[in-house]
């Protein structure tokens, strides 16, 4: 199951993102974005998939009780008395209400559909943040730190996703630049806090939480920001600079490798979510398999995580270093393809620095 529950959670963040991209696009005039092709099938599609990818958590906790309880009545209490269950019902009356919406009243037209389809959609939003594990723990601060993590991720990634895929040229891109740089911004900056908050809120300690798979989860996702920032400072201050200088130069490239990225991340935290987020004691049996990687086997009973320099880790600096003046070298050569490339190097070198400069204790 984890590995459909994996693929689910994937399905799930970008079927959010592209409604909410979708509907926020709809609402910004023409006159402050590229031409775009408006897909009514993919924002159906997203609609449908939002229930059916949530439902494999619910899925999850039925088959494990099913033994005792079966099949049936497993299912009435995991719905009637799980969390999960119960936002899952309301997840799935939202979704049924944003489908009929969509079939029903679609319009690129009229602001009316935008204003009530983004609506519709923060609702979903709010139903999966309170099936969340942050929102399981403590119930008002979590569901509010996820919702807003969520949204704002959504928000930044679904704008961008309908933008590269859909754009039919790259007209108005400066007027589009104006203003999404801020929005940008704005959504890097509650995704940041609210991480802060639910970090809090799941883990014993950041890098304490780094030995268990949730915590290297979070990790690689952190690392991956690094590039995305890069290329978010590319896309929202250079790129602006060479339009003003040549209005032939297509943005829309870098603005698909920052998205992708930015997936990416949506990716890693698919994965990771669906790990417990806190353990009582670190042991053999608790620990990472990535972590027992680079530190084999662990003393139970370990306490607490701390850091030492040694010549790997700078040995690791300096590569990471390396391949981060690779990237600013292959986005000067305008080598999208090798740009990605160095940009995952960079990551798997900063994580391997910090990997082996932990000590237990």
């Amino acid at each position: 199951m984890s590995f459909l529950n994996i693929i689910s959670q994937v399905l799930l963040y970008f079927s959010v993102s592209v409604l909410v991209g979708s509907f926020i696009l709809l609402l910004v005039p023409n006159r402050y974005r590229p031409d775009i092709h408006f897909s009514k099938r993919l924002m159906l599609i997203s609609a449908i998939f939002i229930p059916v990818c949530a439902f494999f958590s619910v899925l999850d906790i039925v088959l494990y009780i099913a033994p005792r309880l079966g099949l049936l009545e497993s299912f009435t209490l995991v719905l009637t008395s799980y969390t999960v269950g119960t936002a899952w019902s309301f997840t799935l009356l939202a979704s049924i209400f944003l489908v009929l919406f969509i079939i029903f009243t679609y319009s690129t037209e009229k602001k009316s559909f935008a204003y009530i389809g983004t609506l519709l959609t923060l609702g979903i939003i709010l139903t999966v943040a309170w099936s969340s594990h942050a929102g399981a723990m403590q119930p008002s601060l979590g569901i509010i730190s996820d919702f807003i993590h969520l949204l704002a991720a959504s928000v930044w990634v679904g704008i961008l996703l309908i933008i590269a895929l859909f754009s039919k040229n790259n007209q108005n891109w400066l007027a589009f630049l104006d203003w999404f740089s801020i929005v940008a911004f704005g959504c890097l900056t509650a995704t940041f806090l609210s991480g802060i908050v639910m970090s809090d809120i799941l883990t014993d300690g950041y890098v304490k939480s780094w030995t268990i798979s949730y915590g290297q989860g979070l990790l690689v996702k952190h690392l991956f920001l690094l590039p995305v920032l890069f290329y978010a400072l590319i896309n929202g201050v250079i790129v602006k600079y060479k339009l003003r200088k040549d209005d032939r130069f297509n943005p829309i490239p870098w603005v698909r490798l920052e998205s992708f990225l930015l997936f990416i991340i949506f990716a890693i935290t698919a994965v990771y979510t669906q790990q417990s987020p806190q353990v009582s004691s670190l042991t053999n049996e608790t620990i990472s398999p990535l972590f027992r990687l680079f530190h084999g086997t662990i003393i139970d009973g370990v306490q607490s995580v701390g850091f030492a320099v040694n010549a790997y880790t700078v040995c690791f600096f300096f590569i990471a270093l390396l391949f981060l003046g690779l990237m600013i070298l292959t986005y000067k050569k305008a080598s999208h393809l090798a740009s990605f490339f160095f940009s995952c190097l960079f990551v798997l070198s900063a994580y391997i620095m910090l990997m082996v400069s932990i000590v237990l204790r």
